[in-house]
């Protein structure tokens, strides 16, 4: 694995890794708008063609569980995993329960706005399932749709061979959710935007996917609310002096075992440290489970950088802006750093608590999406309401003014609309 030097490669680095994001998603957008062709030509028989096909599945499944489904499956949790689960449940909501807004009101002179926000009415949680189950990932997007007011939370996943984990229907169960389908890829997300056949349409879908998912979200976002482009994982880690490497090589494993597409990065400012780290990977690969999807990412997604300046550093990082970043050493740079998805601070801090237990959201932007765009919360759910009004003193101090607005931009009904009110004989 190559070894950059930023500050004589600094446009080459950033050409390798920004651009080739888009060249991952051109080589998957035709498969995708297939899959939705194929969806609004022949409806549910599609969705259990692809999961036959796909997932594995021996006939085809009902594509809703039943409540006894979801009981049958949830009880076969250890008392003590779904102990653990609770806790994670009750970490995530300690932390989301503090996002709510409060309403916002404006009053001057005749003039009155206050503004409020209000739920969604359906949402669909997407956990992801294709390679391993994510019961975190559940809890991620159902405990803030839930603090937000959702009157109706769905959940889908993949299900090989037509069965879901236990460990899903267990946080599915413990959180109170009913509806939960076994769709999983892009023809979820078209069927839940479309509302395809009995599957019901919703008015936002949020959770992580793999890049398939994460294109089919992008297409179908103003269908849809989505909570972001949160496709396959990234993580930067910036060592402003030498840290551990065994460390940092399971720091990097840890999120390119979810996908073989997964991007990580490691900025030193020591070559010693960096070649270190690559030997600790060689060394460390073999006891990796999932070691063909590690192996897979880190040859064709990771790399290492060196660095002279830290401030270069900075600016690369601010420029990727990666889902996931951990910041090693000096600690007063993260006021410099804006655009990751989430900062892991200090040598204690892997991203791997925070997926778990710490309670912020492991829902983040990924593909550069950070730059515009923050992790999933409990205001992602929820629509700003305005009501304005205003009384008949402020519309005579202020309509002429707009009437004339109204004029420069060639609008005349605008204008005449704003005159008739004027002209009104009631003063209420």
């Amino acid at each position: 694995m190559k070894v950059w030097d930023l500050e004589k490669e600094f446009d080459a680095f950033l050409s390798f890794a920004i651009g080739g994001r888009e060249k991952k998603r051109q080589n998957i957008r035709s498969i995708v708008e297939e899959v939705r062709n194929q969806l609004l030509k022949k409806g549910e028989k599609a969705l259990v063609e692809f999961s036959m096909k796909w997932d594995g599945w021996p006939s085809p499944f009902s594509l809703k569980l039943t409540q006894e489904e979801i009981t049958s499956e949830a009880a076969k949790t250890s008392k003590k995993d779904r102990s653990i689960l609770q806790g994670m449940i009750r970490n995530v909501r300690a932390f989301h329960r503090r996002q709510s807004e409060k309403k916002r009101f404006y009053k001057s002179n005749g003039l009155v706005v206050y503004e409020k926000l209000v739920p969604v009415e359906r949402a669909l949680v997407y956990v992801p399932g294709g390679t391993a189950p994510y019961p975190s990932s559940l809890v991620m997007g159902v405990v803030p749709a839930q603090l937000a007011g959702v009157s109706e939370v769905i959940v889908t996943t993949p299900a090989k061979s037509g069965m879901i984990s236990p460990y899903i229907l267990t946080a599915a169960e413990l959180l109170g959710i009913k509806n939960v389908y076994r769709i999983g890829g892009a023809q979820a997300i078209y069927a839940f935007s479309y509302g395809i056949g009995y599957i019901p349409r919703v008015d936002m879908i949020v959770g992580p996917g793999n890049a398939y998912v994460e294109e089919a979200k992008r297409d179908v976002y103003g269908r849809v609310g989505i909570d972001m482009l949160a496709g396959p994982t990234e993580l930067i880690i910036l060592c402003t002096e030498p840290f551990s490497p065994k460390a940092i090589t399971w720091d990097l494993f840890s999120q390119t075992e979810h996908d073989e597409m997964a991007t990580v990065g490691l900025f030193s400012c020591s070559k010693e440290h960096l070649y270190d780290t690559l030997k600790t990977i060689e060394r460390h690969m073999a006891l990796n489970t999932r070691r063909n999807i590690i192996e897979k990412a880190l040859k064709q997604n990771s790399y290492f950088v060196f660095y002279r300046e830290v401030e270069n550093a900075v600016k690369a990082i601010n420029l990727i802006a990666p889902e996931h970043m951990e910041l090693i050493g000096d600690e007063k740079l993260e006021k410099e750093i804006f655009y990751p998805g989430i900062i892991y601070l200090g040598p204690h801090t892997p991203v791997a608590m925070g997926d778990y237990y710490i309670g912020t959201n492991h829902i983040l932007p990924t593909g550069g999406a950070g730059r515009f765009t923050a992790g999933l919360s409990v205001d992602r759910f929820m629509k700003r309401k305005a009501v304005v009004k205003i009384d008949k003193k402020f519309l005579n101090r202020h309509g002429d003014k707009a009437i004339r607005l109204s004029e420069i931009e060639g609008l005349f009904a605008h204008g005449e609309s704003i005159r008739a009110r004027k002209e009104l004989k009631n003063e209420t």
